[in-house]
Parts: structure tokens; C-alpha cells; sequence
């Protein structure tokens, strides 16, 4: 005799599915929740970090300016109040002549100087934006002896704002009998000075305050 297979009671198993059902529904939205989230997140950390970093840079970069401010700033200041930077003091230059002439009691002293031109020195620099330029001096002196031309030379080192270079002297006797009178000029000397600023390379000058 054959034997029936009993039904199944799906009853019994609808209330457990529906709640693996849910659960199944809640978990997917967690996880899909859980990796938007995630992106998000990671997508704020990453602006973020590149925000960070990009203050981070213009903080060092401020800093560092300071850094050469303080360092370089001081220098600067101090070779343009002493004229290698900027306008040049040609004034200064001439009173400063004078004043050597009168103090070492020089017989003969007349000078000449030219106009301002760029100055191309024999070697390559690179001056960032700026221009060396020179004006050319020319002395001509009477002297009792050779020593007077060295005490006007280190008077001028001491007194003139800027910086020069001698290019050439020239000497030359006067007479054949050395004269030992306090004016007399037993030498005559012809030198060739440079007077050399740095200056903005598109004239339009430096100036501070």
C-alpha cells in the first residue's frame, strides 16, 4: 500500500521568512548606507587633506618670506642708505672730495664726472630684474709726493657713500727739481674711477618708505 507524502505547513515558515526578509532588506540598506557613507567621508578627508596641505604650503612659504625678510632686510637697507643700491649719490661723492682735498691739503684737485650708463662687466651675472650701472669719474691732481694720492684714497674709502673701482692713475713728474714747499705739486696724477649702483632694471628706481 502506497504511503501519502504529508503536505508542508507553509504557515508554519511565512512568519520566519518575512522576518529574514526584513532583515535581509535592513542589512542591504546598512551596508548600502555604510558605503555611501564611507565614500563620502573618504571623499571629505581627501579635500580636506588637500586643503591642509595647500595652507600648510602658503604657511611655510609666508614663513620662509619672513625668514629672508629678517635675514636680508637689514642688509638691504644698509647698502642703499650707503648708496650701492638705488640712486646713486654723486653729491655725496664730490663733497666727499672736497672735504679730502681740504684735510690733506692736496695743491692741485679737479675731477670730471660723467652721466649714469649700464655697466657690462667682462663676466656673465644674472641681476633678477635688476642693472648694474656706473658713472665714470675722471681726477686730475697735484701732489708734493705719491703718499698724498693713498691718503686721499683711503679718505674717500672712509667718508663717500657708495663703492667704486680705479681703473687706472697715471704719474707724471713736474720739473726736474723737487719742490719741498708745503703747496707745491712735484706730481702730477690723471685716474679713472668708476662709481657702480644697482638699480631696478626698468628705470623706475628703487624706493623704501
Amino acid at each position: 500500500m502506497e504511503e501519502k507524502s504529508s503536505d508542508v505547513d507553509w504557515t508554519i515558515l511565512k512568519k520566519p521568512l518575512n522576518i529574514f526578509g526584513v532583515c535581509f532588506a535592513i542589512i542591504s540598506i546598512l551596508i548600502s548606507g555604510s558605503y555611501y557613507f564611507n565614500s563620502k567621508l573618504n571623499k571629505e578627508y581627501k579635500s580636506n587633506k588637500s586643503i591642509f596641505q595647500s595652507i600648510s604650503r602658503r604657511y611655510l612659504d609666508v614663513d620662509q618670506e619672513e625668514k629672508l625678510l629678517r635675514d636680508y632686510y637689514p642688509k638691504f637697507i644698509s647698502l642703499y642708505d650707503k648708496g650701492i643700491i638705488g640712486r646713486e649719490k654723486r653729491l655725496n661723492w664730490l663733497e666727499a672730495l672736497r672735504q679730502a682735498g681740504e684735510k690733506i691739503k692736496i695743491p692741485s684737485l679737479n675731477y670730471s664726472i660723467s652721466s649714469q650708463e649700464e655697466h657690462i662687466p667682462e663676466y656673465n651675472i644674472n641681476y633678477s630684474g635688476y642693472t648694474l650701472y656706473r658713472s665714470s669719474m675722471e681726477l686730475n691732481l697735484g701732489l708734493l709726493h705719491e703718499g698724498d694720492l693713498f691718503k686721499l684714497i683711503n679718505y674717500i674709502n672712509k667718508t663717500a657713500d657708495g663703492i667704486y673701482t680705479i681703473s687706472e692713475c697715471k704719474f707724471r713728474m713736474k720739473g726736474n727739481k723737487i719742490k719741498f714747499e708745503k703747496n707745491a705739486d712735484n706730481i702730477s696724477v690723471s685716474c679713472s674711477l668708476n662709481w657702480i649702483t644697482i638699480d631696478l632694471a626698468n628705470g623706475e628706481g628703487i624706493k623704501i618708505g
